[in-house]
């Protein structure tokens, strides 16, 4: 019987309630009857929404699920819970909530056409057998390794440059180091019967990711192989323990208090030097890590040089700023708000980012975050490729105002959801792998790279997928059970992954 995944979704109770009580604390706390009724009503249609699409139990719920957390639900939980005034420290606040109820009441009306559309596209080929599985795990792991060290070898060194064909081809190839990740879980639940999740196998592509992020001073890199092997397990069934929730606890604590500051630091140490002076200088940055002093100098060097990115007024909440999007998308909405719109010009340029490199040799190396960054006020000019967060809400409010707003609401986002829930099962493996790609900046993408990851990310994994998947069924072996290709099965060894009487394990 295939295995069902909780949809996890919200009784109106749960709904009314919640918005009821997260409207009366920002009322109390002194903010605007009419924001915080706008707040209210953006907050329904999130809800609904949400709803609509299954909750989390498809690829499009995870994924508006951390959309709707960034944009709106984190910023006014946050406000409420630190009772401060939800409109305080935006700088255009009625037009900043009110393209943010109008983007997701767009939303809610597209999702609602298209939720049970699917189209006819060719979809990725999965895993087949126990020892396919194991065969596309090394294939993928070599590879990806070989992918990723290309890529970042030419891409950190200006004085050792190879045709950029080659750096794109690491590029390309670095995203099988996501699919060895997930095949590794999937393996070790189904052949463990759902006791195990992690082991070597996990933890050796985890590591060359970490690696890699460390040297490159990428925070994304440190969260990918989380993210990849949390929705594995998730899509999976897995019934995670109480130490793996207080692993997960402990990881979030190390990344907030430590890696994520130490990555900062790190970075204003390594920009500008090439490979062999980055990695030996990144070692000795471990063996002398900078004092907790450096470390809060830093921070407050940063607020004091841009006080505009703080949403929260309490002191000791960097986290909650970092992952409320409302105040830079404030800062954006409130510099158009006067008429100016900047139309096609971020939409062409994120575009053209996405084509690859073969196919247009001269195309851009940055995306339009910088270009985003400088309208809104956020990026200064003497640094040209500066990246400022911002929603695609705020974005499409900048290239054509409310309209913008609307179009995208209703067409482009959804539309994105339609092709990935056509193509992808999030279930089986490739399908993870498309989450664990989209999901780590899926809020921050502008207009343009929506569209270019609605053509790009299928056509790129459906391609990787036959290619390495057609490598690995050239070694045929016997007495092989097969894996089901039914989409919502669960492959055969696993049909009860959240077995009630399984013996607890730390993996």
């Amino acid at each position: 019987m295939p295995f069902m995944l909780r949809e996890y979704k919200l009784s109106p109770i749960t709904i009314f309630g919640a918005i009821t009580l997260i409207a009366m604390v920002e009322a109390a706390s002194g903010t605007t009857l009419m924001f915080v009724g706008t707040v209210a009503l953006t907050l329904l249609f999130v809800a609904i929404t949400y709803n609509l699409i299954g909750g989390l139990s498809t690829l499009s719920g995870i994924l508006f699920t951390a959309f709707a957390l960034r944009t709106i639900v984190i910023s006014q939980l946050g406000k409420a819970i630190l009772f401060e005034r939800a409109d305080g420290n935006l700088e255009a606040p009625m037009v900043t909530i009110s393209m943010y109820a109008l983007f997701y009441f767009s939303a809610m009306v597209g999702m609602f056409l298209y939720a049970r559309v699917r189209l006819g596209l060719v979809r990725p080929l999965e895993p087949v057998s126990p020892s396919h599985s194991r065969r596309l795990y090394v294939i993928a792991l070599v590879v990806g390794t070989i992918g990723i060290v290309v890529f970042e070898r030419y891409g950190l060194d200006p004085d050792n440059q190879v045709p950029d064909n080659v750096r794109s081809a690491g590029l390309a190839f670095s995203g099988l180091l996501l699919f060895a990740i997930v095949v590794a879980v999937d393996a070790r639940i189904r052949d463990s019967g759902g006791r195990h999740s992690f082991g070597l196998s996990v933890f050796v592509p985890s590591a060359i990711y970490w690696i890699s992020g460390f040297l490159t001073t990428s925070r994304t890199s440190f969260l990918t192989p989380l993210v990849a092997y949390l929705a594995t397990c998730y899509m999976r069934g897995y019934r995670f323990r109480r130490r793996h929730y207080v692993m997960a606890l402990a990881m979030g604590v190390f990344f907030v208090t430590i890696y994520s500051p130490f990555e900062l630091y790190a970075r204003n140490v390594l920009v500008g030097r090439d490979v062999r002076d980055r990695i030996g200088k990144a070692f000795q940055l471990i063996l002398a890590p900078p004092s907790k002093s450096d470390l809060e100098s830093l921070s407050e060097h940063d607020v004091e040089e841009d006080p505009r990115s703080e949403y929260f007024d309490r002191a000791g909440f960097t986290v909650l700023n970092r992952f409320s999007l409302i105040r830079p998308d404030s800062n954006l909405i409130s510099a158009c708000a006067n008429g100016y719109h900047y139309g096609f010009t971020t939409i062409k340029i994120d575009i053209l980012a996405n084509v690859p490199r073969f196919l247009y040799p001269d195309k851009p190396n940055e995306n339009a975050v910088a270009f985003v960054g400088r309208v809104s006020g956020m990026n200064p000019d003497a640094v040209e490729n500066e990246a400022v967060a911002c929603s695609p809400i705020a974005e499409s409010y900048g290239c054509f105002g409310w309209p913008g707003v609307a179009v995208f609401g209703f067409c482009i986002f959804p539309l994105l959801f339609l092709v990935c829930e056509s193509v992808f099962d999030a279930s089986r493996p490739w399908g993870t792998v498309a989450i664990g790609m989209l999901l780590p900046t899926f809020s921050e993408d502008g207009i343009g790279s929506y569209i270019a990851k609605t053509i790009r990310i299928p056509v790129y994994l459906v391609l990787l997928s036959w290619l390495v998947g057609g490598i690995a069924r050239m070694f045929p072996s016997r007495g092989d059970e097969e894996l089901s290709q039914d989409g919502g099965s669960v492959p055969s060894g696993l049909t009860d992954p959240i077995e009630p009487k399984l013996p607890e394990s730390a993996f």
